[in-house]
Parts: structure tokens; C-alpha cells; sequence
């Protein structure tokens, strides 16, 4: 699933699913019970792609922490988002040890797995993917099959290449014909009449 499709929508639990985005409202379907609704177009929503965590080095996109959290499980639900705040950062620390304390509070990690046991049960929604890896992907494969067909256009040039010539036929067998056609061109009218044979008609006697 495309994760910028996945949205949390302010004042309603769980997570949505945009199915259009129109210029004044959005119609989304509930990741829980599949209820598809339209909100305003001004309601406050967040849209899973544009988060990422802190950690002790480089910030680390939500996308990737969910991935790691459905491989870490086996694609089965997590500790429940109920559960004491040890229970729940012990979990997360067992998959993302760089995860930055100081700044990601127990109530980030109460969504977090509130937020990965919603998209567990809903099918066909791991692995997350990015609306920029999907045409990254379009472009390599136009890539393969432009160098594809270059390649075919380079076989089929080294082929024509590599096929023998036709003899070419001697000056003096050109000459010849080209002669030949030139003395007929040049050959007067009255004597290509005069070789013509000529019509003659005769006319039957009457018996005397």
C-alpha cells in the first residue's frame, strides 16, 4: 500500500484510507470497519508519509518503522496500544534500538502501535511503499526496455553489417547495356520503320 494514502483524520480514531481528493472534500475509507465517508477538505489530517521519528542519528521515516515492526512480528499484530508503557517501549526498543528516548514521548509509541495493529489487520497493506519508490520503479523499467531496444537495433545493424556485399558487376558489363541503349536511342525513325515488315494486300482477280 501506498503510505501517502494513509491518513490519521484530528478528533477520529484510527486510520483512513483517501480513495478521492476532491477540491472540497475527501472521500476516505476506514481502515477498521471498510465505511466509507467525505470530510472537508479544511479538516486537520496527517498523512502517515510526511512522519518520521527521532533516533540517535538520522531521523527515521514512519514507513520504515512499520516495515520493521510487520517483519519483526511476522506480519501479526504487536503488544496492544493498552498496554503499560514498559510493556509497549520495551517492544519498540527490541526492533528500533536507536530510537531517541529523550525526544519520542510513551504517547508516541501508544499511537505507534495503536497505529501498526490497525494496519496488520487490514489486508494487502504491508509492505508500506512510497508514491516516490513506485515511479522510481516505472522509470527503471522504461529504463531496461529503451536499453533493450537498443540493444536489438545494435544486433540487428552488426548483422547487416557482417552480411556479405553483392558482387558488383564489372564497369564493362555496365558499359555494354548503356551502349547498347544509347545506339538505340540514337537510331533513326525511318529505319526502325523500315525494318518493320510492311503490310501487303492483294486484291483477288474475277475469272473471266
Amino acid at each position: 500500500m501506498i503510505i501517502q494514502e494513509i491518513i490519521a483524520i484530528a478528533g477520529k480514531p484510527g486510520l483512513y484510507r483517501v480513495i478521492n481528493n476532491g477540491r472540497s472534500n475527501l472521500i476516505v475509507e476506514s481502515l477498521g470497519d471498510g465505511k466509507k465517508m467525505g470530510i472537508p477538505a479544511t479538516s486537520r489530517v496527517s498523512s502517515l508519509g510526511d512522519i518520521t521519528m527521532y533516533t540517535t542519528g538520522e531521523d527515521i521515516l514512519l514507513r520504515d518503522v512499520l516495515n520493521r515492526m510487520h517483519a519483526h512480528t511476522g506480519g501479526a499484530q504487536g503488544v496492544s496500544h493498552k498496554a503499560e508503557p514498559g510493556e509497549i517501549r520495551a517492544f519498540i526498543d527490541a526492533i528500533v534500538p536507536e530510537l531517541d528516548h529523550e525526544r519520542v514521548y510513551n504517547s508516541d509509541l501508544k499511537k505507534l502501535v495503536q497505529w501498526y495493529n490497525a494496519l496488520a489487520e487490514y489486508p494487502g497493506a504491508f509492505p508500506l511503499e512510497s508514491r516516490q519508490d513506485e515511479g522510481a520503479e516505472e522509470e527503471a523499467t522504461a529504463a531496461k526496455e529503451g536499453a533493450a531496444s537498443a540493444e536489438g537495433e545494435s544486433v540487428e545493424g552488426t548483422a547487416a553489417s557482417a552480411a556479405p556485399a553483392p558482387k558488383a558487376k564489372s564497369a564493362a558489363a555496365k558499359a555494354k547495356p548503356a551502349a547498347a541503349a544509347a545506339k538505340a536511342k540514337s537510331a533513326p525513325k525511318s529505319a526502325a520503320k523500315s525494318a518493320a515488315p510492311r503490310k501487303t494486300t492483294s486484291t483477288p482477280r474475277k475469272a473471266g
